[in-house]
């Protein structure tokens, strides 16, 4: 086997056992800390996720080790048993088969973004500042963020954001109608909160992240943690500056009866992509994510010292585990030819 392959199925098996450690650390700290503001949690789950792709990079480590060459023979090779049976390539397929396939649906998802942002029809800002708040349309205006009123075939995914550099909100037509006003209101701001945060930004760091965690179970769960905190914290966002808490909430089950808002395309955030409605009107109703709760400066410090602890023993962890792979175990007659000669009896007189 050669040194690459080795070296990605050394970090594939550490990510399987360090991911599900990234998040159970992540999940119990936040049940101590439950009343976290929505976008402190969302954070902590990047950060977990970042930690859960970092970690098994310790593999490389091992290859500046002077305890893997024990023989002569430099080749990176796993012992004899595994190779015979051929499972290196199969372990190397199952992990790598889910990754493409992610990759894939993250390029499609760009390609189905793309395709309809040019179907849609640009909506001047003008028209729309009788129906929407003057603080709102500023904001539009601040972070230059554009308008599309998509055609009656959008209905099927519903109103999202998209862009990193120059960011767009593509609204269902449907939406611009009189009796629509407070879920056009609703519906920019929530898709403006997203702009405002740089989701996108993170949202593409976060997937390309996962690619080559897709094999693994705990990314789905912990990309549905991640969407939830996201929409969570938007609606925190709209439900201080634009609307009260209780009128989103509404609004927001008003939007989910209206559209027939299936998945956004990966390469978007849409305004209940991938989050429990259930959850978000309940933390909008009972306004515990609207406090914003931060982290004092005792947990700040508490956290840093145990997430680098933690960092640093999972990192040292992936290290050894490839350095146990990585050994040659050397032939029985070389062991005999260097073992030392027996001593010499003792002399008896």
């Amino acid at each position: 086997m050669t040194t690459l392959q080795q070296i990605a199925l050394s970090w594939f098996l550490n990510a399987a056992w360090e991911l599900p450690v990234c998040f159970v650390c992540c999940w119990m700290f936040l049940r101590f800390l439950p009343s976290l503001a929505a976008r402190v949690q969302h954070m902590l789950w990047l950060a977990a996720l970042g930690f859960g792709f970092l970690v098994p990079t310790g593999t490389v480590l091992g290859l500046w080790s002077d305890s893997i060459p024990t023989s002569g023979d430099p080749r990176f090779v796993l012992p004899d048993g595994l190779s015979r049976l051929g499972l290196t390539r199969l372990l190397l397929l199952v992990f790598v088969a889910p990754a493409l396939y992610r990759a894939f649906l993250l390029v499609r998802g760009g390609i189905i973004t793309n395709r309809l942002r040019r179907l849609s029809i640009p909506v001047d800002l003008l028209s729309l500042q009788e129906a929407l708040p003057r603080a709102l349309v500023v904001n539009v205006r601040r972070y230059r963020a554009r308008i599309f009123s998509g055609e009656p075939t959008t209905l099927e995914i519903g109103p999202f954001t998209s862009g990193v550099r120059r960011p767009f909100i593509l609204i269902p037509a449907g939406l611009f109608a009189l009796s629509k006003r407070q879920m056009l209101v609703s519906v920019v701001a929530h898709e403006l909160a997203h702009v405002q945060r740089r989701d996108m930004l993170w949202h593409l760091v976060s997937e390309i992240l996962l690619i080559p965690l897709a094999f693994h179970p705990m990314s789905c769960l912990l990309r549905n943690r991640l969407a939830e905190t996201r929409e969570m914290a938007c609606d925190a966002l709209v439900a201080e500056r634009v609307l009260p808490a209780t009128d989103y909430a509404r609004t927001l089950l008003d939007v989910a009866g209206t559209l027939r808002d299936s998945a956004a395309p990966l390469h978007a955030l849409s305004i209940s992509e991938s989050a429990t409605l259930e959850r978000r009107i309940h933390a909008l109703i009972s306004l515990s994510s609207l406090q914003e709760r931060n982290l004092h400066t005792w947990q700040k410090c508490c956290l840093i010292l145990t997430t680098s602890t933690l960092f640093a023993l999972l990192f040292s962890s992936s290290r050894a585990i490839f350095l146990w792979m990585s050994a040659v175990p050397r032939p029985s007659t070389e062991i005999l030819q260097t073992a030392p000669p027996p001593p010499p009896p003792p002399n008896r007189r």
